[in-house]
Order: C-alpha cells, then sequence, then structure tokens
C-alpha cells in the first residue's frame, strides 16, 4: 500500500491523464488526434521514469537494416546512444530502446488488434545482438553477451487504449497471436485505462503471480476493473514499466555497425 501522499498524486495524475485523453476526441483531425493522445501519455511517462531514459515517437532499426512499423512511444535510453533524424521524424538504434507502447484510441475490432500486435512484434523482431557480437554492459564493463531469451536483455511491449473489444474478442485475438508466434515477440501487457488490463499469469503450488517475463507465462488473465482493490490500469502498466525498466540492460553496440566504418580505404600510408 503506499504512502497516501503517493497515493494522492498518483490518483491525481491518472484523472489528468485520462480527462487530457478525454479532450482529444474534439480534435478533428484523425492524425493530429493521434498525436495529441501520444503527447499525453509521453508527458506522462516522462514525469514517473528514471532522467536517463527518454519518450518520443518514430522507428526502431538494427545494424542488419531492418526497420520497424512507426511506433507511437519508444523509450529509449539518452545517455549512451544516438538518435538519427530524417525531416524531424526520429530513429533509434535498437540496442538503445528499452521500451516501445502502441497507445491507440479505440482497439474495438481484431483488425485494430492485430496490427497494434504487429506494430510491437515488429520491434521485438529486430536483432539486440548485433549477428552475436553485442554484450551487456555491467556499470561501463563488458558483461556477457546479449541473450534473446533473457527478460532483461529484451524490449518490454505494451499496449494502451481507451476502448476495447468485448472481454470475448479480445480474449480470442490475443490468444490467437500468443499461439501463432514466438514468445520473444508477445507483448508484455495490454490496458485499457478505462477497463481491464490483460496480464500473464505463472502459478506456483501456493502462489499465483503476475509476471511480465513472457518466458514464464502460463495463463491468459483479465483483471476486474470493478473490483473495490483494482488498482487504475494507466498505474497498473506504469509498475509492469519501471518494474522492467529497473532490471533492463544496457545493451552496448558498435558504431562502425550503423556509421559504415570498417574497411581501410586511403591514397597512401606513411610510416610514422
Amino acid at each position: 500500500m503506499p504512502h497516501p501522499g503517493v497515493k494522492k498524486i498518483l490518483d491525481s495524475l491518472n484523472r489528468d491523464v485520462l480527462n487530457q485523453l478525454a479532450l482529444t476526441v474534439d480534435i478533428p483531425h484523425p492524425g493530429e488526434g493521434g498525436r495529441a493522445r501520444e503527447n499525453v501519455l509521453a508527458g506522462y511517462l516522462r514525469r514517473l521514469l528514471p532522467k536517463e531514459f527518454a519518450v518520443d515517437t518514430g522507428f526502431v532499426f538494427d545494424a542488419g537494416g531492418k526497420m520497424s512499423k512507426q511506433i507511437d512511444i519508444v523509450i529509449y535510453r539518452a545517455d549512451y546512444f544516438p538518435v538519427f533524424e530524417i525531416g524531424g521524424i526520429k530513429h533509434y538504434i535498437v540496442e538503445s530502446v528499452a521500451a516501445v507502447i502502441e497507445n491507440k484510441a479505440s482497439i474495438a475490432s481484431q483488425e485494430k488488434l492485430s496490427s497494434a500486435l504487429e506494430n510491437i512484434k515488429s520491434v521485438k523482431q529486430l536483432d539486440r545482438t548485433g549477428s552475436g557480437k553485442n554484450y551487456v554492459l555491467i556499470g561501463r564493463n563488458q558483461g556477457g553477451p546479449v541473450n534473446p531469451w533473457d527478460f532483461c536483455h529484451q524490449i518490454f511491449g505494451a499496449i494502451a487504449t481507451e476502448n476495447s473489444l468485448a472481454s470475448d474478442g479480445l480474449r480470442d485475438g490475443l490468444l490467437k497471436f500468443l499461439r501463432e508466434n514466438d514468445r520473444k515477440w508477445w507483448p508484455n501487457t495490454y490496458v485499457d485505462v478505462r477497463g481491464l488490463t490483460a496480464c500473464f499469469l505463472k502459478r506456483d503450488p501456493k502462489t499465483t503471480t503476475k509476471v511480465s517475463d513472457t518466458m514464464d507465462a502460463e495463463y491468459l488473465a483479465f483483471t476486474n476493473p470493478a473490483a473495490p482493490d483494482a488498482p487504475p490500469p494507466l498505474l497498473e502498466l506504469t509498475e509492469r514499466l519501471l518494474d522492467f525498466l529497473r532490471v533492463a540492460q544496457i545493451v552496448d553496440y558498435s558504431p562502425s555497425a550503423y556509421l559504415g566504418g570498417g574497411d581501410i580505404r586511403t591514397r597512401g600510408d606513411w610510416k610514422i
């Protein structure tokens, strides 16, 4: 149970986000309405995330040249990696990215759900290993190689919306994706900020635990938003995200893999 003062702050932030999201429906242009929703959620996250993480939108790419789909919210490490811009549109190397969020006003059809899931997958499919050459950093020292199956080496993915499919349709759509795709590509959570949260469960003989690590997931479950002790869905998303960021490893990268260095091309050489 949070301190009463902290709870009041969190409740206030949650109400503020919901109120601002409600105002975006009055923006007549769909593209600008979407941008406004992204700005609302991004502004909220910037107030709570550790300062080494920045929040923006754009595309993610890897050293092999593969590119993600356009991502609504990209959370990336701002203190170690370059960011490339084309006409103001940001492109992030995959090693820099810690989490991505698809932020939709409505996911009221199987097509929209599938699109959001595929956008998350397009990031998670990128190669963070640098063709097996990258390693994680422990402090500023070299740790072990990047392991795509290790939760702490992966990119966290979430879907946030204000209006979902009916629970049966949402369940069927999520289960279809989970059963047809590698666990590394699954979203880590799904949140309707005005309704339910979809989460993964792991059970042992004594307890049932919510997990964000898709490698540990045994069941898909929905929270009951009407339960008296149910946390606001937006705060539950924030808790899951912060819980991941505290253990997420820094993945080192090779600048030459992105900047094109490597071969020695000179007009001549002189002994020094």
